[in-house]
């Protein structure tokens, strides 16, 4: 077992740590004055592209975590090989679904920009682990360069930076002097790092010595400029980049085409994501070489859901199809406008996606590509534009223009392909206009016509999705054995595709079938790096079936997982005050506050644990707060009603009581709750016909009421 060599000091203060510095060798000195450092690893995104940083130290660590505990390794694989592609001859592939077995041209889904995180979360808890493995316990990372990581890294480190104990995992986040950070990092850094200056850099030998040293020594400036390619054209020794730029262009271009086909050479797939496309971008003949590795970059890394990286690639082969020469056709306009406006879209960039579907709209004339622009515009404004802005009617208009086009497709299997393509998407437009029939038969002759004109084996993927959409219809239309008949032949057909264990799991609930649903959650757990949402359900699930310290558990990880999930916030902190855990529910409210302001259930909930501590001023308060931003929260009426019960103020009781069964509807809980005013107010006739309205309803505690009623009967009379 590997252990790291350098002693663990309490006196070190149990915090992240922050270097800031001009040059990386100057960052690196400060980070080795607090520890020496188990690792340390760039993370500027043109070595490796995507978790260029966290691959590196999984490359180091894994074969010794796998070597000790081959389960742990196991068990995060899907994540390590993500990020660390070349791992996977030594801990062996995950096993495919319908989606990754799918061939470019039959790719319909893409994965949700969250998948990123998802990454995260899981390599944290590998790293926590693995640290927990060695003889003392803790690793201690350095993770340089972060100005210039990709999303995926500065996304990890901010989710890292707050979830990793530094006392086992302590990390060391080196950046420049005018680092442009994502915000969740800067607010990570800022919250759980100490800041540290990384100074004492030497200028000495930069330009004046370059010029010196080229007229003492041409081959001292030549191998300055050749270790400056060979680092990537990442090194910031001084000297070096102003060596570089000295040099003849061709002879630039020969060096980096001599230091691609050494990457090349040594056959690690991620370096095709970063530094090969970078330098045959910058060698003799960028068109006939940088295409491909472009193109290969941007398409896995489509596929893998790192939609940032995506989009930088796409940039980049634009301008690569700007500047090639008129007798190279490289065939990728379509596509890179196209691209284009799909990341925008899932990036949460409408407004851009729109501009760059209509710019390519206006400069595209062949039907195949007007056609799948209509597609996205249509799909923008059905399902990506923001909320507010969304138009199911326009989407339709540009659905239905797609499919006509569609059917005139001469190619019988294309046709069939792309009409069934077009109608789900125009399914999806009739779903939010709450035409479930009109969807549902769209689906279903979408497959019909599917297994009508092509082959079985064909498009498996999507024949899986159009299945996966019918299910979720069927459930929408109360078809329920219909629906879980679709799902199990889902995960018959994808077994290995968490996401339809877990739509499963919800389906089984729904139905009340609680098992069920509990094993498909937990199955979907072995599958999938954790989500939020599947802890959550398996927390309500739980709550529901009485195993309150479960359900507890649930809901406190997924606030560790993150901690603005705000649904799984108010659950646990309700939990909390149902077994008297008020100071904790009290806790667990005000983090919620600090991220929710005057959130009215969060405020609501407030008053409820200020009632449960005695502190009748603040509940009032608390309860005032929420229902001015939100004047319909019955659920803040009837906790003030029971305030005012307490104070013998039954006239403001029931007027809140009154309230929340004008904004509900007759519930039985809140007319039972008004006829007990309404008793303790001396009002036994208004009581009693509280009492006896509430055990008409579903839901009622009969016995409670029937014996309050009998009361105010014999008190009446």
């Amino acid at each position: 077992m590997t252990t790291s060599t350098h002693p663990r000091s309490t006196a070190e203060p149990i915090r992240h740590v922050w270097v800031v510095g001009e040059r990386r060798a100057a960052r690196a000195a400060a980070a080795s004055a607090l520890a020496p450092r188990d690792l340390a690893v760039n993370c500027h995104r043109r070595l490796r592209g995507p978790f260029t940083g966290l691959g590196e130290v999984l490359r180091r660590l894994v074969p010794d975590a796998y070597s000790v505990a081959p389960a742990l390794v196991e068990s995060h694989r899907v994540a390590i090989l993500c990020a660390a592609p070349e791992l996977e001859p030594l801990i062996g592939s995950a096993p495919p679904t319908l989606t990754e077995n799918a061939g470019p041209e039959e790719r319909t889904r893409w994965y949700s920009p969250l998948r990123t995180r998802r990454f995260s979360h899981h390599l944290i808890e590998f790293l926590t682990a693995y640290a927990a493995l060695r003889d003392d316990g803790a690793l201690f990372l350095e993770f340089d360069t972060v100005e210039e990581a990709d999303h995926t890294d500065a996304e990890f480190l901010a989710i890292a930076l707050r979830r990793l104990d530094p006392g086992r995992v302590r990390l060391v986040v080196g950046t420049d002097a005018d680092s442009t950070l994502i915000p969740e990092l800067v607010t990570a850094l800022d919250a759980y790092a100490v800041r540290v200056e990384g100074s004492g850099t030497d200028d000495s030998d930069g330009r004046e010595s370059v010029v010196q040293a080229r007229a003492q020594d041409q081959a001292r400036a030549q191998a300055r400029a050749r270790a400056f390619v060979d680092s990537d054209c990442v090194s910031d020794v001084p000297g070096e980049l102003e060596a570089y730029q000295d040099l003849e262009p061709a002879t630039r271009a020969r060096l980096h085409d001599e230091r691609a086909e050494e990457l090349e050479r040594q056959d690690e797939f991620s370096l095709r994501l970063g530094a090969i496309p970078y330098h045959r971008l910058r060698g003799a003949d960028p068109v006939r070489t940088a295409w491909p590795a472009l193109v290969r970059a941007e398409m896995h890394c489509m596929d893998i859901g790192y939609y940032h990286a995506v989009l930088e690639y796409i940039e980049e082969m634009a301008g690569l199809l700007a500047t090639a020469p008129p007798d190279h056709d490289l065939g990728g306009d379509h596509h890179v406008a196209t691209r284009r406006g799909q990341i925008l879209s899932l990036l949460g960039r409408p407004e851009d996606a729109l501009a760059a579907y209509v710019r390519a709209l206006s400069q595209t004339t062949g039907a195949r590509q007007t056609m799948a622009l209509h597609y996205n515009i249509g799909m923008l404004h059905t399902r990506f534009d923001r909320p507010e802005r969304k138009d199911h009617t326009l989407a339709k208009a540009h659905l239905n223009t797609s499919i006509a086009m569609a059917s005139q497709i001469a190619d019988p299997g294309l046709r069939a392909f792309y009409t069934v393509f077009m109608s789900n998407g125009l399914a999806l437009a009739e779903l939010h206009l709450a035409q479930l029939a009109s969807a549902l038969e769209l689906v279903d002759g979408g497959l019909a016509h599917l297994d009508r004109e092509l082959q079985g084996h064909l498009h498996a993927l999507h024949r899986s999705v159009l299945r996966h959409n019918r299910a979720q219809l069927l459930m929408a239309l109360g078809r329920q054995d219909e629906a879980l008949d679709d799902f199990d032949e889902l995960v018959r057909l994808d077994p290995h595709y968490p996401e339809y264990y877990f739509d499963r799991g919800n389906a089984r609930y729904q139905v009340g079938d609680v098992a069920g649903a509990l094993a498909d959650y937990e199955h979907t757990m072995t599958l999938s790096p954790p989500f939020p949402e599947l802890f959550h359900n398996r927390g309500d699930l739980r709550a529901a079936g009485g195993d309150i310290d479960g359900a507890i558990a649930d809901f406190s990880y997924v606030l560790e997982l993150e901690p603005d999930w705000l649904e799984s916030r108010i659950a646990l902190s309700s939990l909390l005050l149902e077994i008297g855990a008020a100071d904790a529910a009290a806790e667990v409210v005000a983090a919620g506050l600090a991220l929710h302001p005057e959130n009215p259930r969060l405020l609501c909930l407030l008053g409820e644990t200020a009632i449960a501590t005695g502190d009748t001023a603040a509940a009032h308060n608390a309860l005032e707060r929420a229902l001015a931003a939100d004047p319909a929260l019955h659920q803040a009426l009837a906790i003030r009603a029971t305030l005012y019960f307490d104070e013998q103020r039954f006239d403001a009781a029931v007027a809140d009581l009154d309230r929340a069964l004008e904004i509900v509807g007759d519930d039985p809980d809140l007319l039972y709750n008004r006829g007990y005013v309404n008793e303790a107010a001396g009002q036994p006739a208004d009581a009693v016909r509280d009492y006896t309205r509430a055990l008409e309803l579903p839901g009622a505690d009969r016995d409670e009421i029937l014996l309050r009623r009998e009361l105010c009967l014999s008190e009446a009379s």
